[in-house]
């Protein structure tokens, strides 16, 4: 999926104005001669007796081979978690959110380091234009990660775009034991914050028991570093307010935690 930062940066400004894609799952019918056909192979069911060695050929046991693939190196099968960024509305600065990205990782610091500056793979992109494709396609590349994708439909929407106060993102994953989640999204009302749980990256289970529920307070609130700060929610160079995308003053900073902002987002996790 291709994301253009023009355009997107135009919809945070008219959505925020105005405030204040599935595909087909093909389907095969059987013809009536397909139904005739099956009438009359019915028979007797063949015993274990009927059956010959090469009957037992390795086709036959491709399903249990995938099984044992799908398993990590401990033995354990992989489990879902369904992940949900949601931003409040009665936040002290309700802000919106951006399409993100996430990742499955196994080494720390993935995406970033804190206290040390970007490291020009896509974050700014992310978290000065709400693009996640620069970084999408930096996180395919990696060896350290087992699966990654970006999360660009708000919840209950069919097309990508912001999520507006009161509504959220989802996406899912799976992982097994050791395995650690990463994601980030844009705090739209910033010129270059995002949310991410810490550098190293959240553990997805305690011992083999995964987590779930309220993860909110895992959750950080990051400066990227890359851009000069104005005050949320009134800079001209912020997303809603921006004439392009890639404007304000650069900035070659570290990447910090960012106080104060309790209480914007809410993080949940499921699993199944």
């Amino acid at each position: 999926m291709g994301y253009k930062r023009i355009l997107l940066a135009i919809a945070f400004a008219l959505l925020l104005a105005a405030c204040g894609g599935d595909e087909a799952t093909p389907t095969t019918t059987a013809s009536a001669a397909d139904g005739a056909a099956e009438e009359e192979m019915v028979d007797e069911p063949m015993s274990e007796d009927d059956m010959s060695e090469d009957d037992m050929s390795e086709e036959s046991m491709a399903g249990e081979e995938m099984s044992d693939d799908s398993m990590s190196e401990d033995g354990h099968m992989p489990t879902t978690f369904t992940v949900t960024i949601t931003s409040n509305e009665a936040a002290p600065l309700p802000t919106p959110l951006a399409p993100g990205a996430y990742l499955v990782h196994t080494s720390m610091d993935t995406l970033f380091v804190d206290g040390e500056p970007d490291r020009g793979a896509g974050l700014e992109a992310l978290a000065e234009d709400g693009d996640p494709s620069i970084l999408a396609a930096w996180l395919e590349s990696e060896a350290t990660i087992s699966h990654s994708g970006t999360f660009a439909n708000p919840d209950g929407g069919t097309e990508p775009g912001p999520a507006l106060p009161g509504s959220g993102y989802s996406f899912t994953v799976e992982a097994v034991p050791g395995d650690y989640l990463t994601f980030a999204t844009m705090f739209v009302q910033s010129n270059d914050w995002f949310f991410a749980p810490a550098s190293s990256g959240l553990s997805l289970f305690d011992g083999d028991t995964p987590i779930e529920g309220d993860i909110t307070d895992l959750i950080r609130l990051w400066d990227a570093g890359t851009e000069v700060d104005e005050t949320p929610g009134e800079g001209a160079n912020q997303a809603p307010r921006q004439a392009g995308p890639d404007t304000g003053d650069d900035q070659d900073g570290p990447i910090s935690s960012v106080p104060d902002y309790d209480g914007t987002i809410t993080v949940t996790i499921a699993v199944g």
